[in-house]
């Protein structure tokens, strides 16, 4: 099995309706070509005012409207998906990825077809040119992923790494990554950071938070997005 995501465009169409078709009818007739744990994350927010600056991020415009992940049994037999996705979507980018499921998401289990508790940020990474690509998954995994853990109240992450991309016009990610958080971790760094009120403490997480990130991102060469989350099939995540 392969784990699949593409970033999706809506172009003209509305959010609701994208996000209604493929939750009420998209999402089963990709399931009987085959594809298994569908899941899609929608940027359907109207009032995005007063949100925190990760939510905002965009360094090839336009950034993708929401990603669609699925596990299919090999990417080559991906054609027929491609093409209802094609009908779909005003514009798709398919990539295979390892999934690295950091932190499973069991304090508020999915419901299949239904939204996700608070929100999931998608964000989209290249490789700094400063680094090479096995420095970079070093950092990452070795460096940045426990400071991650320590220093923000995200009660979901996953690692996506772009093992190749299947569509020719594909941004160049090199990973994207799922984050679930609480409604207020939105507006409040506070709820986003476990901090609880301490101004200190905040302080001290966030800065360790970016000096971390800094050291494998260079911040003109990311996309981020706040997104809905519907899992489309009865989650399962491994225990922790």
């Amino acid at each position: 099995m392969e784990k699949l995501i593409y970033a999706f465009w809506r172009g003209n169409q509305s959010v609701e309706s994208v996000r209604d078709r493929f939750t009420q009818e998209t999402a089963a007739r990709l399931q009987a070509l085959g594809a298994e744990r569908v899941q899609l994350n929608v940027s359907d927010f109207a009032d995005m005012s007063g949100t925190l600056i990760n939510f905002t991020l965009e360094s090839l415009p336009p950034r993708p409207d929401g990603i669609l992940c699925f596990w299919l049994s090999t990417a080559w037999r991906r054609e027929p998906i491609e093409a209802l996705l094609g009908d779909h979507f005003a514009r798709i980018a398919g990539y295979v990825v390892a999934e690295s499921t950091i932190l499973p998401n069991v304090k508020h289990p999915s419901r299949a077809g239904e939204r996700t508790y608070g929100f999931s940020q998608v964000t989209f990474l290249q490789i700094p040119p400063r680094l090479t690509y096995a420095q970079w998954r070093k950092v990452w995994f070795e460096e940045h992923t426990p400071v991650g853990i320590e220093t923000q109240a995200n009660f979901r992450y996953v690692q996506n790494v772009v093992v190749m991309p299947l569509s020719a016009d594909a941004p160049p990610y090199a990973a994207i990554v799922e984050e679930g958080f609480s409604p207020e971790a939105m507006r409040d760094p506070h709820a986003f950071y476990g901090s609880f009120g301490d101004a200190k403490e905040l302080q001290h997480r966030m800065d360790r938070m970016m000096h971390s990130c800094a050291k494998l991102i260079d911040f003109d060469k990311i996309d981020v997005i706040a997104t809905s989350e519907y899992m489309l099939h009865q989650a399962k995540e491994p225990a922790l």
